[in-house]
């Protein structure tokens, strides 16, 4: 029988796949498959030694000062343009119209509403220029915010489009498209007229693809087993190699454009779309949320992105990279694992 000396809670994306179904093990390390909030509550209560946790929420703790750590694994990324939503005929047409609205938010300080605050302030829009109404709660009570921000709670479904079609929002700023129903999908449209172009246009001025959580570690754990969080690195990264391996393979999805996607992918992101690790993107990336969260009032200082992370976790040589076509001879075709990425140095 295996026996573990600590767990990881993560959920289930094609870059962590592999760790959930055996193909990627992790030596005495049992992973569970979780949805962000238990993964929050589970880290913060002991239940787990490692999980995934929003970016926002791990920030507001290290500003604190609580005993966690970081894996510079940022499992989870959104461009969030497709998810600004309004009712037909609301007048509104951009960003720049939600002066003086109701914006909706499932939270004011989920890490998404932290990027939309970000967009609505390039667009000239400031956090006290609208009202914000949310459907929960914040993840911990001490979270305030700043002065002249108004919020309204009016409790519902996560995503919020319920506050779209009974009147108490004029916009909603999400994470995911809602399940608009039947009735109503003709009511309901996106602010930004082509999303598409939206998206692009965005990482074309920023660079960002915007982090929405990260792997978080008790820091007595990281302290006992830094063997152990060096080889979740490596999990990680095997993991994320084994999807792109899988991606290669058109078959293995249900899109008829399959190849075209990847191929724009690469020429606009490069061979590792989805990054790891504090350098390159990544590093300008997470400033860029830090400067934010201490902006929008979430975090008391200016966190730097050094002290987010383990420094041992923080030098693991990520080498997980796409490589354009497929050999279908080859069982990765069909598993996704190839030859592994080599060993952290010791």
């Amino acid at each position: 029988m295996r026996q573990f000396a600590g767990t990881l809670a993560i959920q289930r994306f094609d870059r962590t796949e592999a760790l959930h179904d055996g193909r990627v093990v992790l030596d005495r390390v049992m992973v569970a498959q979780v949805l962000p909030g238990v993964g929050v509550r589970g880290l913060l209560n002991g239940t787990f030694d490692v999980a995934e946790i929003p970016v926002a929420h791990y920030a507001f703790l290290k500003d604190r000062g609580e005993p966690y750590t970081a894996i510079p694994v940022l499992p989870d990324r959104l461009f969030l343009q497709p998810y600004v939503l309004t009712r037909r005929g609301s007048g509104i047409t951009s960003l720049a119209d939600l002066v003086g609205r109701r914006v909706a938010v499932p939270m004011y300080y989920m890490t998404s509403s932290l990027w939309h605050r970000a967009d609505l302030e390039a667009a000239g829009v400031a956090a006290t220029d609208v009202e914000w109404v949310t459907t929960a709660p914040e993840r911990d009570e001490r979270m305030r915010p700043p002065a002249g921000v108004r919020t309204r709670l009016v409790p519902g479904p996560h995503l919020g489009l319920e506050r779209l079609l009974d009147g108490e929002a004029d916009c909603l700023m999400t994470e995911a498209l809602p399940l608009v129903p039947a009735a109503h999908r003709g009511d309901i449209v996106p602010v930004h007229r082509d999303p598409a172009r939206a998206q692009r246009e965005f990482f074309e001025a920023t660079r960002c693809h915007p982090a929405l959580h990260v792997i978080a570690v008790r820091q007595e754990f990281a302290d006992a087993h830094p063997d152990l969080v060096l080889a979740m690195c490596r999990g990680f990264d095997q993991a994320k190699q084994a999807a792109y391996h899988l991606l290669q393979n058109e078959r293995i999805t249900s899109l008829p454009f399959m190849r075209a996607h990847l191929d724009e992918t690469e020429r606009v992101f490069g061979d590792d779309p989805f990054p790891y690790g504090v350098s390159g993107r990544n590093g300008h990336e997470l400033s860029r949320l830090m400067d934010q969260a201490h902006r929008q009032g979430l975090t008391r200082r200016r966190l730097t992105v050094d002290e987010l992370f383990d420094s041992a976790a923080a030098a693991y040589p990520w080498s997980a990279r796409m490589s354009p076509g497929v050999d279908l001879a080859g069982m990765e075709s069909l598993n996704g694992l190839a030859e592994p990425p080599p060993a952290a140095a010791s």
